[in-house]
């Protein structure tokens, strides 16, 4: 597994109002995250493969989320998901969906309830996909060569 081959699998980018997460709580939504974007891709586990799975923070000062034109009254959080294009079957995405909800909800600072959460599944070709100015290679990250 070569450099830019490791750094081409699922990018997730959560949005949330401050407060909503801790950094306790934004450490373990990455490790749950991590591990549910390997499975859902059905990624090797190795070193390699799991420290290209990046998932970023943004928060939002309250005033700056909006719904319906106006300041929203109730926080929302949101999970934008990359993947490369064939790497999520129609049960994986549904799964992503789901499982990715409850990892938000099961660590936000909102209380009980149904999750106020929106989660996008972005899948972009591997023509379009590059790191470190190659390609990627989803067949390589899921049976990469052994050293």
């Amino acid at each position: 597994m070569t450099e830019e081959e490791e750094d081409c699998v699922p990018k997730m980018f959560v949005h949330a109002p401050s407060g909503v997460f801790t950094t306790e709580a934004r450490a373990r939504v990455a490790a749950e995250l991590t591990d549910l974007g390997m499975a859902c891709e059905r990624l090797a586990d190795t070193p390699a493969i799991r420290s290209g799975v990046w998932v970023l923070f943004a928060e939002h000062a309250p005033d700056a989320i909006f719904s319906g034109g106006e300041v929203a009254s109730h926080p929302i959080i949101v999970l934008l998901i990359n993947a490369i294009k064939g790497g999520l079957d129609d049960p994986a995405r549904k799964r992503f969906i789901e499982e990715g909800t409850a990892i938000l909800g099961k660590h936000a600072n909102m209380g009980e309830g149904k999750v106020p959460a929106y989660v996008a599944v972005q899948e972009i070709p591997e023509i379009n996909w590059g790191m470190y100015g190659k390609q990627v290679d989803l067949s390589a990250m899921r049976a990469p060569a052994t050293s």
